[in-house]
């Protein structure tokens, strides 16, 4: 649930600014996919309301797993989650976000998140 409504809300701009297809590149999209629905539209607690589910409805979603992850799954991933297979993706790995994160490191002591009793000054 920690990630179905922030990429709720990402789809739900994305609709509005006329995009009719969506590929969602996640580590996990093989297994994250398959009770998407249902998770955001649970009775208990619904994260979008019917008209936002339409709106979902109209665009077409394809979820990928980033090659380097890919790796780690079963083959049944490979064949349907890969980007190899994957119409109007071209050739890419889905990783490209997290390829400069070694690169960033030294930065992250001066650019984390602080409260006001943990501010370094």
């Amino acid at each position: 649930m920690n990630v179905d409504f922030p990429l709720i809300q990402i789809l739900l701009n994305l609709v509005k600014s006329g995009l009719k297809r969506v590929v969602v590149s996640y580590d996990v999209a093989c297994k994250y996919n398959i009770n998407f629905e249902r998770r955001i539209t649970h009775c208990d607690w619904p994260l979008v309301t019917s008209i936002e589910l339409q709106a979902l409805k109209s665009i077409e979603l394809t979820w990928l797993v980033p090659k380097f992850h890919l790796a780690a799954h079963i083959e049944g991933c490979a064949d349907k989650y890969s980007f190899n297979w994957t119409k109007n993706v071209g050739r890419t790995c889905g990783e490209n976000v997290e390829s400069n994160w070694s690169s960033l490191n030294g930065l992250a002591t001066s650019v984390r998140e602080m409260g006001f009793g943990s501010k370094m000054l």
